[in-house]
């Protein structure tokens, strides 16, 4: 079992950084932080995470959102590596709206038994402020792996 879940880690972790290191950068180069709160309605589980959101090539409205969350709760801990793509519609001046996906990596640990790494996909909505150092957000995320969860996630980007 570790020698299954090294394995998917090592191979994400490459995906990850091939896909990052391979998207041309935008041209002002900015590289905006995120720390977010979850809950995981499947599992009545709260979670906190962090990630990074960066423009791809030239576009304004594709973004690159990589992110790790840990959701706990009396049962099970899970964590997720994600890999998170979105396009920007309609904007504002003041607010965007968006729907993305991407791969995951879904790592559980339950209290008995084995721990299980497997793959994923989420598909994704949001909703955040664009003006500001600091710019709260909202986003309803679908995890499709093992075991599928609804998560409502909200937190700053900076």
């Amino acid at each position: 079992m570790f020698r299954k879940s090294t394995r998917l880690l090592v191979a994400f972790s490459f995906a990850l950084v091939l896909g990052f290191i391979g998207l041309p950068s935008t041209s002002s180069a900015d590289v905006d932080a995120d720390l977010r709160a979850a809950i995981y309605t499947d599992e009545n589980a709260v979670g906190i995470g962090a990630g990074l959101l960066t423009g791809v090539g030239h576009s304004r409205e594709w973004f690159f959102n990589p992110n790790v969350e840990a959701a706990f709760d009396d049962e099970e801990n899970l964590v997720t590596l994600n890999g998170d793509v979105h396009y920007d519609f309609a904007h504002t001046h003041d607010v965007t709206f968006w729907l993305g996906g991407g791969p995951a990596l879904v790592m559980t640990d339950p209290e008995r038994g084995d721990s299980d790494t497997d793959a994923g996909l989420n598909l994704l909505t949001g909703l955040g402020d664009m003006d500001g150092s600091v710019r709260p957000y909202a986003q309803l995320r679908g995890l499709i792996s093992d075991e599928n969860q609804l998560v409502l996630a909200g937190g700053i980007r900076f």
